[in-house]
């Protein structure tokens, strides 16, 4: 979450500081009034400043610093074995989010990583917005790539499979996660945007898009049972960041703020109940570059 430390944003965290300062003086101890801010504020969900779209706030406050979506260090790794690169591979990461799954393969691997991001405002090193990197011919010189949920969130998802097989090098690992239907036809609006075309495919249907694409499927499976713990362990999140955005005094942005929360509370309830009862699944499938 990013925000500016220097004024707190509501009465309720104005109060908690004045607290903290109280309770150092009782016990004795230096109050360090910046970092006791950089605490509260590190706790509450705020725009304004920042210039982020609410929604994107949100949504790292909930699944975590560089999340926009239910992901977890474990998780990231999980995938990173199964591409079973050397060390000091270059590795690319469609879905990077705002930088989550990057930092996961800093600190769990030797690679040279990349990310790619549907997000604008995202900034973090070596992250870059699709609308960026989509704008030219790639070079290919990646060892692997994993992709996290993006087939099903392209119109054309066709395209976005050959953008992905552009950067990488003859015979470099995929790994493409990915929201799949049991079924062809079958319709969970509550879940994804119909109208704007990205809805979930079948696994039959995903590998003739990966085989278009240049990628040969090597191996696929249901990875559900991993994916649900991560939403329901997050799940504890969405009352603290209630709470936060109630500290908010600016009304039109606590306002925002609420309405955001409340949107993608419904998108991953009805996603959670949808793979629960096995409308709908997570496929994973790892690939070869032709």
């Amino acid at each position: 979450m990013t925000a500016t430390t220097a004024k707190l944003p509501g009465t309720g965290a104005r109060l908690a500081l004045a607290s903290r300062r109280f309770y150092a003086w009782w016990e004795g101890y230096a109050f360090d009034e910046a970092a006791e801010r950089a605490a509260l504020q590190a706790r509450l969900p705020i725009g304004g400043a920042s210039g982020r779209p609410a929604r994107e706030i949100v949504a790292e406050a909930i699944w975590g610093a560089g999340r926009l979506e239910p992901g977890s260090p474990t998780y990231t790794m999980r995938y990173a074995r199964m591409l079973g690169l050397p060390v000091k591979s270059s590795v690319v990461i469609f879905g990077a989010g705002a930088g989550g799954p990057l930092r996961d393969l800093d600190h769990g691997t030797r690679w040279k990583a990349k990310g790619f991001t549907q997000s604008s405002s995202a900034v973090a090193k070596n992250l870059t917005p699709y609308g960026e990197a989509m704008g030219r011919i790639n070079k290919s010189c990646a060892d692997g790539a994993i992709s996290f949920f993006q087939l099903n969130g392209d119109t054309n998802p066709v395209v976005f499979a050959e953008f992905a097989a552009e950067l990488l090098d003859v015979g470099a690992k995929a790994v493409f996660a990915d929201f799949a239907v049991v079924r062809k036809g079958a319709r969970l609006p509550k879940c994804f945007s119909a109208g704007a075309g990205t809805m979930p495919k079948t696994e039959s249907e995903y590998r003739e898009i990966l085989r278009a694409a240049g990628f040969v499927v090597e191996e696929a499976g249901d990875d559900t049972p991993a994916f649900l713990p991560i939403i329901a362990e997050a799940w504890s999140n969405w009352r603290r960041i209630y709470d936060a955005i109630g500290n908010i005094d600016d009304a039109d942005l606590r306002a925002e703020m609420l309405r955001a929360m409340a949107e993608h509370a419904r998108l991953w309830a009805e996603r959670y109940e949808a793979l629960k009862s096995g409308q709908l699944r997570i496929l994973f499938m790892r690939c070869a570059r032709r």
